[in-house]
């Protein structure tokens, strides 16, 4: 099954079978969303360079994550500013107090 990654009017920029997204943890704030494999990617490299420029703490609160198969979620996460950390929250709640 195949999940679109659509703006509030419905607009499609990409379908993917398995939605993932690569956030800020610390503030919540979504990077980048799309399938499995780019975010990954995306994470790996995003990662390397902030390390590579010595920005250790920017690269600890760089998280990937794989989102529950379903577009509503998949939407809010999409649509709702900070919604990404909510659901890490839920999702993971030891790791709040492990900061």
């Amino acid at each position: 099954m195949l999940f679109e990654i659509r703006d509030e009017k419905g607009n499609v920029y990409n379908k993917v079978e398995h939605p993932a997204v690569v956030f800020d943890k610390d503030c919540g704030t979504l990077l980048k969303i799309g399938s499995r494999e780019k975010m990954l990617a995306y994470f790996n490299e995003t990662n390397d360079k902030y390390r590579a420029k010595g920005l250790d703490d920017m690269a600890d609160n760089l998280y990937y994550m794989e989102l529950p198969k379903d577009q509503d979620e998949i939407d809010r996460v999409f649509h709702n500013t900070g919604y990404i950390k909510r659901l890490y929250e839920k999702s993971f709640p030891h790791q709040r107090n492990a900061q």
